[in-house]
């Protein structure tokens, strides 16, 4: 991790801009194709969803300013930044799952998995992670609903920045092209469409 020198950075007059707003987030939904990811999913017997969630951490990893976070008056870049994403339990309860992001694919299958099994296994809701750690990207996987736009819950405090990534319904059409809808959130005094649209673009390159 490092700290942003606000002196010299060229986004300051933006970052202050926008940090004043009562809803600073940029909110951008995407149809990505993923006919490449649920191909090789289905053929090697992998979770589409751990699939998608190790593409998609992946390419947010990829763009600098969706690993940067408000911390007070002084921003910072994480070196990688890792997802926490709901698991429902047997009750279709669902629970907060952190995971870590890891470049090895097997291991970080294997890893999301065995998190995802201990958080099933809650009864009650777990939210600790909240005001922990701003290295976190939260994620949130609609499979029943093909949405066009996903609103977020914010909690009640100043200087949230962190990521929010949302996809939904895996849609297959007649030329057995495979498609969903990706939305992200992030804080516009980091983010820019520019920067968003760099996560898009590297997402379906690894998706299709």
């Amino acid at each position: 991790m490092k700290y942003i020198d606000l002196q010299s950075w060229p986004r300051r007059s933006h970052f202050e801009f926008f940090r004043s707003f009562h809803d600073p987030f940029l909110d951008i939904c995407v149809r990505v194709e993923v006919t490449g990811l649920r191909n090789r999913a289905r053929a090697a017997g992998e979770s589409i969803f751990a699939a998608m969630l190790y593409e998609s951490m992946a390419a947010i990893n990829a763009v600098p300013e969706l690993r940067q976070r408000i911390r007070g008056d002084q921003v910072v870049e994480h070196a990688r930044v890792h997802p926490t994403f709901t698991v429902l339990n047997e009750a279709e309860i669902f629970n907060f799952c952190t995971g870590e992001f890891q470049e090895d694919r097997a291991a970080f299958f294997a890893d999301t998995a065995t998190r995802a099994a201990a958080t099933k296994a809650l009864s009650a809701l777990d939210a600790g992670h909240d005001d922990a750690r701003d290295d976190l990207v939260y994620v949130t996987s609609l499979p029943w609903l093909d949405f066009q736009s996903i609103g977020h819950a914010y909690a009640a405090r100043a200087g949230d920045s962190n990521v929010r990534l949302a996809w939904g319904r895996i849609v297959v059409d007649d030329a057995r092209r495979a498609s969903v809808s990706v939305q992200l959130t992030a804080h516009h005094g980091l983010v820019d469409g520019l920067h968003a649209a760099r996560f898009f673009k590297a997402l379906e390159e690894r998706c299709t």
